[in-house]
């Protein structure tokens, strides 16, 4: 999977990118929540260090969360873990409804190695922050918290 320039959340002085909607976003999350045995816990922002938007969804007792890159419109399904650990799963049916307005990533391409033609397309700011950070695969430089 060849990522974008900026997908990374780190940008040189040229670049230019705008945010996701957060309040299309939050929209999404409130119309999930109605579904019988979904309870949406909290929205957070994408703040320093964080490049990514997150929804937490109880969903019959069990938690999961939405992750969402800040800047391009990939998402992904994660358990809830500890601050900062992302562990992928496959979207359950009740979130859905987040494919008709984003990219789905799987955990089969989450958790490939990256790769040099991965980020072939990065910025070289990205790239040292890649090398700085060694990530073990694409879901980590997707979605991370590096400073």
């Amino acid at each position: 999977m060849k990522l974008p320039p900026g997908i990374t959340g780190f940008f040189d002085d040229h670049a230019a990118f705008q945010p996701m909607d957060l309040k299309k976003f939050r929209t999404i999350c409130y119309d999930v929540s109605f579904q019988k045995g979904v309870t949406l816990l909290a929205i957070v922002e994408a703040s320093y260090p964080t490049n990514y938007l997150c929804a937490k969804f109880s969903i019959n007792d069990q938690p999961f969360q939405i992750v969402m890159n800040a800047y391009y419109p990939l998402f992904a399904t994660t358990v809830i873990a500890e601050e900062g650990h992302l562990t992928f799963c496959e979207l359950p049916q009740q979130l859905k409804t987040f494919e008709e307005h984003y990219q789905l990533l799987s955990t089969e391409e989450l958790t490939k190695h990256l790769t040099d033609q991965d980020i072939e397309n990065l910025t070289d700011v990205e790239k040292y922050q890649i090398q700085l950070w060694s990530p073990s695969n694409i879901g980590e430089a997707i979605f991370n918290t590096w400073d």
